[in-house]
């Protein structure tokens, strides 16, 4: 009997840092001490140090860096966890096709797969975030989700290889039950584990993503605060206000680690060679 994924260590650790995490985020309007965009006084309050006003100091607009800290949080894991939805939704269904369905639907799909994965995704991202000029939240979320279910969709199509094979598939097949039932009732359930640590990992690798985009200038706009835009405002700075790219990039760090950790922590736990 396989024990509960929670009775796991990693997992709990994991689990509790993103869950704090996310609850920051939540409560950001609540536990921020400062509006995030406010420019109180723009000269005499630029780039300063840590105190009990200004816990993460200040930055060169005058800005408390712990509002916009939060406020970032909640804008990058938003569009992470989004963008996730989106790439796990099209490659689970990707997946499904192709490893369930004919082989010339297989062979059509693994190409295309195929294609999608051959080009470099930064640089497709930056030309269709280049060419889409003023690109919202939502876009923003649409182009990295459909981005980021090439991976995915080979995963799922392996196990499902595996599954289709096995006896209570074939015994549903010999009682008639339709393929869509098939798929819902016998296979997608069995196929969750990659989808899980697929999951848990591209949220962290979308994390990352989006705040290379937001550094970069063409992802979230300022001023509307993100980890990445937040980093890119401290860079000049990192001798004189180290506080400024210190504070998001130690989040950034924080959360993919704690995401990479339950994503291992998920997979030997539901790995049937370790039960």
């Amino acid at each position: 009997m396989r024990a509960p994924l929670w009775t796991h260590r990693r997992v709990r650790r994991g689990l509790l840092i993103i869950a704090v995490l996310g609850l920051a985020a939540v409560a950001a309007p609540l536990l921020a001490p400062y509006d995030p965009v406010e420019q109180p006084d723009l000269a005499g309050s630029q780039l300063l140090s840590p105190s009990l006003a200004h816990p993460l100091g200040t930055d060169l607009y005058s800005r408390d860096v712990l509002s916009r800290l939060l406020y970032g949080a909640r804008v990058s894991l938003a569009i992470a966890a989004l963008a996730t939805l989106v790439a796990l939704t099209v490659g689970t269904g990707v997946g499904l096709a192709a490893g369930y369905g004919t082989p010339a639907v297989d062979g059509v799909l693994m190409r295309l797969v195929d294609a999608g994965l051959a080009v470099p995704r930064v640089f497709l991202l930056l030309l269709v975030l280049a060419l889409w000029e003023g690109a919202s939240a939502a876009t923003l979320i649409l182009v990295l989700g459909l981005t980021s279910w090439l991976p995915t969709s080979r995963l799922v199509r392996a196990e499902v290889l595996s599954v289709r094979q096995r006896d209570y598939v074939a015994a549903a097949r010999a009682l008639g039950l339709s393929r869509w039932r098939i798929l819902s009732r016998h296979v997608l359930p069995n196929v969750a584990t990659p989808i899980l640590v697929s999951g848990a990992l591209g949220i962290g690798q979308i994390i990352l993503v989006e705040a290379g985009l937001s550094f970069l200038g063409v992802g979230v706009p300022p001023p509307t605060a993100s980890w990445g835009n937040m980093i890119a405002d401290g860079q000049y700075h990192l001798a004189s206000a180290p506080w400024l790219a210190a504070a998001p990039g130690i989040a950034l760090i924080v959360t993919v680690v704690s995401l990479n950790l339950v994503a291992d922590a998920v997979q030997d736990a539901l790995d049937p060679r370790a039960a």
